[in-house]
This record gives C-alpha cells, sequence and structure tokens, in this order.
C-alpha cells in the first residue's frame, strides 16, 4: 500500500469519531443523580432529575460551552439525547419526554428501587 492510500484510509477511518465529537461533549449516568421524580407535562413524560456532586461539576464545568450542544445520557439502559437549552444553576434537571415505561425505569435506578 502506498503512503497516499494509506493517509486515506486514516482519514476515513477517523470519519466517525470527528462527526460525534461536539455531540459527546457531556456524558452523563446514574451516577450523577442522586434522586428522580417521574413527571406528566400537558401528557408528555418527563423526569425531573436532582443532581449529585459529580453531576454538579460536569455541568459547571462544561456550562459555558454547552448552551445549544447535545447532551447524552444513559441511565438503566434508558438512552436519552437531548440539546441544553439554558445553563444548569440549580441542582435539577429535566429529561424528556420518555415513556411511561422507560421513565419509570430511570427513576427506579436512580432512587435504588
Amino acid at each position: 500500500m502506498n503512503l497516499r492510500l494509506f493517509s486515506i484510509a486514516v482519514l476515513v477511518s477517523a470519519l466517525p469519531l470527528l462527526s460525534q465529537a461536539d455531540a459527546a461533549k457531556l456524558q452523563l449516568n446514574h451516577a450523577d443523580f442522586v434522586a428522580a421524580e417521574r413527571v406528566v407535562h400537558d401528557g408528555r413524560t418527563v423526569v425531573n432529575l436532582k443532581l449529585s456532586k459529580s453531576g454538579k461539576a460536569k455541568f459547571r464545568k462544561l456550562n459555558a460551552e454547552a448552551i445549544g450542544q447535545s447532551v447524552h445520557s444513559e441511565i438503566a439502559g434508558v438512552t436519552s439525547d437531548f440539546t441544553l437549552r439554558a445553563a444548569i444553576t440549580g441542582d435539577s434537571l429535566e429529561i424528556g419526554p420518555l415513556s411511561p415505561s422507560d421513565a419509570e425505569r430511570v427513576v427506579a435506578k436512580i432512587n435504588h428501587e
């Protein structure tokens, strides 16, 4: 294989990593929350999550540049990708809409039920 073909192969293999780099700036998991509550707003099920110390630290570190960025969370096998619309300044976060069963699984995992 010549150098040109090798360079093209390396660049092509790196494309998926580059395209997902901005979308995965903040990864959340169940350890980033201390409590959860299932809430229904206008017929849509969402989960209100209270941030743990590690969750607050992640948002504090990223808040300045995270507005409009994608956030990925995976809790109890439920994956949620959402866009941060405003800086998280308190100690809670609302994610959704989720199906009622997915919301219950997330609440149970975080509340250790």
